[in-house]
Formats: C-alpha cells, structure tokens, sequence
C-alpha cells in the first residue's frame, strides 16, 4: 500500500493579500473611525503607487462629516477609485459610491437617498444654528448628487420628501454607476 504525503496546511493572511491587491471595503456604519481607516488606506495605497483602488460598499450610511471626508480624500489622491455596490448601500454611502472614478454594482445592488436628518433635542437658538449648517450640508449633497449622476428632478424632489430608492438597471440610467457586474 502506497504511503499518504501528509498533508500541507496553507496559511495566508487575509488582509495582507486584499492589500497587496488595493482592495478596501467599508461595511457597516459610515463613522468617524470608520472613516480614518478607509481615509488611512486611501492614501497609504496612493503613496504606494497610483494604480486603480477598489473600494467595495455596503451600508446603511452614517455620518455625513465623516463620509465627506472620505470623498475629499478619494477626489484629491492620484489613484483612481472604483466603487462597488455591494448589497445595498443608503445615505451617506450612497454619497460615496457615487464619487468613484468607476462605479460599478452587483446586480442585486440597491442605492438608496433621503432627506438629511438630525436630531436635534437643544435650545432653539442652538436649533436654528444646526439648522442653517444642515442647511448647507443638504446643499452640498446636491451639488455631488448633480455633477455625479443622472437622477431627474422627480428624483431629487423623492429624496426631499422620502427615500428615493434604485436596483439594477435603474442603477444605469441614473448614472449611479457606469455598469453592472
């Protein structure tokens, strides 16, 4: 009877391999630290080289300051940055995926968009100054909506008065992303 090789256990590190090959993923709540790490590896990968990155999303959305500044950095870095839709990505990640240089989706991806909300439990001077920087906040939001997309007016007017939600080929004709995987 011929003899059994034993058998060789292969050990690799995850995380070390997605980032020899540029791959980031921001699953979860868009939050501050969430934010400095993706931030932190956006320009870390830019340092290394300006190949492509890409930046799979699935998330329900989060802090709007903390997911601006990951769209500042993904706009002022070499690198290009693909995002992808992976699942459902909803406000602020919303934001986010549209941002990418190529945006790209799962076909079972969904986009969704929604008034911005606070809450705001204070004194009413206090209320009226949050007001007037959510104020400008939502401005902002359009303005990336509007150089980043297609979506209509109609669009726009659903996402001021509910969720404005988006699958599959609708994904395309909004220009929420260039293609479907």
């Amino acid at each position: 009877m011929p003899k059994r090789k034993k058998s060789m256990l292969c050990t690799f590190d995850v995380k070390q391999i997605l980032h020899v090959h540029r791959q980031l993923f921001l699953y979860g709540v868009v939050t501050d630290n969430v934010a400095n790490s993706v931030k932190q590896n956006l320009i870390a990968f830019d340092i290394v080289s300006k190949d492509p990155i890409t930046l799979w999303i699935s998330s329900p959305g989060g802090s709007c300051p903390a997911g601006l500044s990951i769209i500042e950095v993904m706009k002022e870095i070499g690198s290009p940055v693909i995002t992808i839709i992976s699942a459902e990505v909803c406000s602020m990640a919303a934001m986010i995926s549209i941002c990418g240089d190529k945006r790209l989706a799962f076909s079972t991806g969904v986009w969704m968009q929604h008034p911005l909300s606070s809450g705001q439990i204070d004194y009413l001077p206090y209320i009226k100054d949050r007001t007037a920087y959510l104020v400008k906040y939502n401005e902002t939001m359009l303005k990336i909506m509007k150089e980043h997309t297609k979506l209509s007016l109609n669009d726009y007017k659903k996402i001021e008065t509910g969720e404005l939600w988006l699958t599959d080929n609708q994904l395309i004709e909004k220009g929420i992303v260039d293609k479907l995987l």
